[in-house]
């Protein structure tokens, strides 16, 4: 495959993220709103509220980690990218740290994947559902990372770099 072609899947591949992110932040909401309005309006709380927010929130935040690797978004430390002259260790810098993000990433999935084998015995306390759904965020939040990191790693090599549609850094 081309790299404008591994660009666009990448493109596609986030932008899918970021509506089901947008989706699932939406879900959340309302399902907070929900829970306050019975809670104090109605004096009947509802239990299922704060645990189906709580998993929705789990699975947004894990879902967002991608989309911050595809933008280059994470924050990070940069007084020592900062202080690197020229291209080449520059790269190998970024490279480096792209790597070890990889391998923190290949654990996350490989420790995860008995975490959502175990779910399947495990009931949630207020909803009707195993713990399947809520833990298989882990491994396909990881899954979905670590192909965008691949891209990005592919594209890096290209000598191209990453296009954004904006990009702004903020330094602390």
């Amino acid at each position: 495959m081309h790299i404008n072609g591994i660009q666009r899947a990448a493109a596609v591949l986030n932008r899918l993220t970021e509506y089901a992110c947008g989706i699932l932040l939406g879900i959340m909401t309302l399902t907070v709103l929900v829970g306050v309005i019975f809670r104090y309006v109605f004096l009947s709380p509802l239990g299922w509220t704060e645990e189906l927010s709580r998993y929705l929130m789990i699975w947004t935040a894990s879902l967002a980690i991608s989309v911050g690797i595809y933008r280059g978004e994470h924050i990070g430390l940069t007084f020592v990218p900062d202080r690197i002259k020229g291209r080449v260790p520059a790269f190998l810098l970024s490279l480096g740290i792209d790597l070890l993000v990889f391998g923190f990433l290949l654990v996350l999935l490989y420790f995860s994947i008995p975490m959502v084998q175990q779910g399947k015995l495990q009931i949630a306390q207020s909803l009707p559902i195993t713990m399947t759904l809520p833990t298989l965020s882990i491994p396909v939040s990881m899954l979905l990372a670590l192909v965008q990191l691949s891209i990005k790693i592919m594209i890096s090599f290209s000598g191209k770099g990453v296009q954004f549609e904006e990009k702004t850094h903020v330094d602390i």
